[in-house]
């Protein structure tokens, strides 16, 4: 549960982020519209249905391809989005934080 907690903050933030710094019109509704999907879908995964998890994979998926394939895109942007994107994907495929720890540990 700790881990669709994570992706609900890592929704939050790429919602507020959106108006953190100036960023061009088209950008920042891409921001805060995929910051409330990853909200939703992080909710409905700590609701119990793995739809929600698949979803936040997706979204973490399609945040760090439209960073890499946007041309033009302003470095703070380009960061935020790749990070957050490649923190969704991870903690969307994982089950637990504990689960998370534990895989780390044996490594």
């Amino acid at each position: 549960m700790g881990a669709r907690f994570v992706n609900a903050l890592l929704g939050l933030w790429l919602f507020f982020s959106a108006f953190l710094w100036p960023q061009p019109l088209q950008q920042r509704v891409f921001s805060w519209t995929i910051g409330i999907m990853v909200v939703t879908a992080a909710l409905v995964g700590a609701a119990g249905v793995k739809l929600g998890r698949y979803v936040n994979a997706i979204l973490g998926a399609w945040l760090i391809l439209a960073s890499i394939l946007r041309p033009g895109l302003d470095r703070v942007t380009f960061w935020n989005h790749l990070l957050v994107g490649a923190a969704l994907a991870l903690f969307a495929l994982t089950e637990s934080l504990h689960a998370l720890r534990r895989r780390v540990a044996d490594v």
